[in-house]
């Protein structure tokens, strides 16, 4: 529910000990498939192969889900700290790689969509001349005056911006050059 705060561990020591597989007291195994990190939040796919059943437990098959994992830094001095989640929560974080929507049953059909409407828009096509309109920026819209790669330049009122794949997700509008 809440954060959990590691007062002496880094970031690379939160992320290795949220990857870990593990085993508990009644044998079930909890092993991570795949693991990325985009900005602060570890994606996972973990397998989780329960225990033997022992009476008065059936036997339960094994099964899998996405991981979401927000990272953070407690502060000064504070260490690093995480809050963990999963795909049925719904987490309002749409980065997660396409390929793990293949390797896990649904348990939320609209995070999905949203997962893959995200990434649809972050690799929309865009040419120089096309006018993006933006959501939740400063600038209300800005003009495609240099494209390299994925590397895009934007103006807007005489002031050039760069503009990174992530703000793409973000385009209400898209007006292409004539």
């Amino acid at each position: 529910m809440g954060w959990t705060i590691s007062f002496d561990s880094s970031r690379s020591e939160v992320l290795a000990k949220r990857i870990r597989s593990a085993t508990q007291a009644d044998g079930t195994r909890w092993e991570c498939l795949r693991h990325a990190t985009v900005g602060n939040v570890l994606w996972t796919v973990w397998e989780v192969i329960p225990g033997p059943p022992e009476p008065p437990r059936a036997y339960r098959p094994p099964y899998r889900y996405i991981g979401c994992d927000l990272l953070a830094p407690g502060g000064k001095k504070h260490g690093w700290g995480y809050k963990d989640l999963c795909e049925s929560m719904g987490p309002y974080y749409y980065t997660c790689p396409l390929s793990y929507l293949d390797m896990v049953p649904v348990a939320n059909a609209d995070w999905r969509g949203q997962v893959r409407a995200w990434h649809a828009a972050r690799n929309r096509k865009v040419d120089v001349g096309d006018v993006l309109i933006l959501e939740g920026f400063a600038i209300p819209q800005v003009r495609i005056v240099e494209k390299r790669g994925r590397r895009l330049t934007g103006e807007y009122q005489g002031r050039f911006y760069r503009v990174p794949p992530r703000v793409l997700a973000r385009v209400i509008e898209q007006r292409k050059a004539v």
